[in-house]
């Protein structure tokens, strides 16, 4: 990751910078808490049934088991998931919504949930940064809410 970026995760993962992952019981009670969460897994749906449909057209990339060892190892995976991307983006510029809808079904039989006891957890000065920038990205979901009228 670079600047500011980070990706996000479910109730599994612990949060910092790089990990903004859904709020666990009872911050998950609060109401502002609770709406980012909802916001948070919706999107989380959406690009896991991306990633699905990927997998589901491209074989090569299920089960993926490449050992990153070095540069070159980092640069070839990069590769190996680069190559199968691009062609699924040429494939949805021709077929478009039919592709989707096709794919659609398959891609949410292919998701998987990581109970809320496993997954990387996080600890001390990370933590802390982590909250404070969830708290941040609530905020901004909240205003945003508020200047659509959705509150």
């Amino acid at each position: 990751f670079e600047g500011d970026e980070f990706a996000w995760g479910d109730s599994a993962y612990g949060v910092t910078p790089r990990m903004i992952s859904v709020h666990k019981k009872p911050a998950s009670q609060i109401y502002e808490n609770s709406k980012f969460d909802t916001a948070l897994s919706r999107l989380r749906v959406e690009s896991e049934h991306c990633l699905g449909s990927l997998k589901g057209r491209f074989q090569c990339l299920k089960g993926l088991r490449v050992g990153i060892d070095s540069k070159e190892q980092h640069y070839q995976a990069t590769r190996w998931m680069t190559v199968p991307i691009i062609l699924h983006n040429m494939i949805l510029d021709v077929e478009g919504v039919t592709f989707l809808l096709n794919h659609l079904e398959e891609a949410a039989e292919g998701d998987t949930h990581i109970g809320d006891d496993g997954g990387d957890h996080a600890g001390g000065d990370d933590e802390e940064a982590g909250e404070q920038k969830r708290r941040i990205l609530v905020a901004e979901l909240m205003a945003y809410r508020e200047a659509c009228g959705r509150n």
